[in-house]
């Protein structure tokens, strides 16, 4: 994981994630891979990006917008706080296609995190409303929630 070593305040851009861009057909790692737009992901980098974890209660958002992802705080976040972001905000997988088992520990856990259609409703019309889901994502003529 990523911790922070200084105290983040809300609304405050933390880290690019850098990995080559890919097209879906060309993603080996899904469970290392960020997507970034419909058909686009973001592969490991080798650097820190890499060890951003999955909470079901993030203290993190991605901003997804063309070949760029950047994590920002959802929140003011202190020193030696996990830095994590809820990998289904990004995600328009189907159990199908990939999941995986969460153990955050959070009292809201989906204990199994695919696609952002699996997030309850309520969660996900809040993320839309803060404007914290891609565009990719609440887009109703690419994807019908």
């Amino acid at each position: 994981g990523v911790y922070a070593t200084v105290q983040i305040s809300a609304n405050v851009p933390i880290l690019e994630f850098r990995g080559p861009l890919l097209a879906t057909e060309a993603v080996t790692e899904p469970d290392k891979s960020l997507q970034v737009g419909p058909f686009h992901y973001l592969g490991p980098s080798g650097e820190v990006d890499d060890y951003i974890n999955h909470s079901c209660k993030p203290n993190c958002y991605v901003h997804a917008t063309g070949k760029r992802a950047v994590l920002y705080s959802l929140y003011l976040i202190q020193p030696g706080s996990e830095l994590t972001f809820d990998y289904a905000t990004t995600s328009t997988d189907t159990l199908d296609t990939w999941q995986m088992s969460c153990k955050c520990g959070e009292q809201n856990c989906r204990k199994v995190i695919s696609g952002h259609q699996y997030i309850d409703l309520d969660t996900w019309q809040s993320n839309k409303n803060k404007g914290t889901l891609p565009t990719y994502i609440t887009n109703p003529e690419l994807f019908k929630r």
